[in-house]
């Protein structure tokens, strides 16, 4: 039987036990998966987004290249940061990026609005495995 320890709830060993947990179960159970941005699914805790924000709001990249694109939801979220900082270009990599996620990706009202080139929709490289 595991040992049993007393801790203040709101102390910071408390807080991380409660948010390990918190994250093994949201995962187990799916939760990353219930989430959008603009239309698309994006896998990605909304915490975790924020967190990215703040990065790229920092840094300003000219260029955000993700690798694994999955249905596009964080290469829309990327071009709405791009969007709102009026800086930068998105880039998704993947070894296989299945027909209707590309097409809704290259059909998205919101790459038309990216600043930076004529060529304003992202670039979609399907890496041969």
């Amino acid at each position: 039987m595991a040992e049993r320890k007393n801790m203040d709830l709101y102390s910071k060993e408390a807080f991380e036990l409660i948010s390990n947990q918190w994250l093994k179960v949201g995962w187990n159970q799916k939760y990353p998966y219930t989430f959008s941005w603009m239309g698309r699914p994006i896998i990605q805790l909304p915490e975790d987004m924020i967190r990215i924000q703040e990065v790229i709001y920092r840094i300003k990249p000219d260029v955000i290249i993700e690798t694994g694109i999955a249905h596009g939801g964080s290469l829309i979220y990327y071009a709405s940061l791009c969007k709102a900082m009026g800086k930068g270009r998105v880039i998704g990599i993947d070894i296989e990026i299945r027909p209707h996620n590309a097409q809704a990706m290259k059909a998205h009202e919101l790459l038309d609005f990216l600043p930076l080139s004529k060529e304003v929709r992202p670039i979609l490289i399907l890496l041969q495995k």
